[in-house]
């Protein structure tokens, strides 16, 4: 049981301590997470104003989130991309934490072409 706790205590220091999850799994976590997946519209506020407001869902499947967000928006951000977010759940929303927005990158997911 020590070696399991060690293990798991090493894994959280270099892992950051901040579990990595779907929009269908986040009613099993309180606290701090990372939530990826896809952003669904309509996207709209503002970002350093009222908020940014938008829905994220399982990248495959229909599990669905409200997220308001304030920060800094990556250049790729829109409607279809995939997205990762750290925050919290409130209520119904899952409320980002202001500047962890990331984009992930496309052409990371695409079939590569054999030649």
């Amino acid at each position: 049981m020590a070696s399991i706790l060690g293990i798991f205590l090493i894994y959280t220091a270099i892992a950051g301590g901040t579990p990595q999850v779907r929009p269908s799994q986040l009613q099993d976590h309180r606290g701090q997470v990372a939530l990826v997946g896809k952003v669904v519209g309509p996207v709209t506020g503002d970002a350093r104003g009222a908020g940014l407001h938008f829905r994220m869902r399982d990248v495959k499947g229909e599990s669905s989130i409200r997220v308001v967000y304030w920060g800094s928006v990556p250049d790729m951000f829109r409607t279809g991309r995939d997205v990762s977010l750290r925050g919290k759940l409130r209520g119904d929303t899952f409320v980002g934490i202001p500047s962890t927005l990331v984009t992930k990158c496309p052409s990371k997911y695409t079939d590569k072409k054999s030649t």
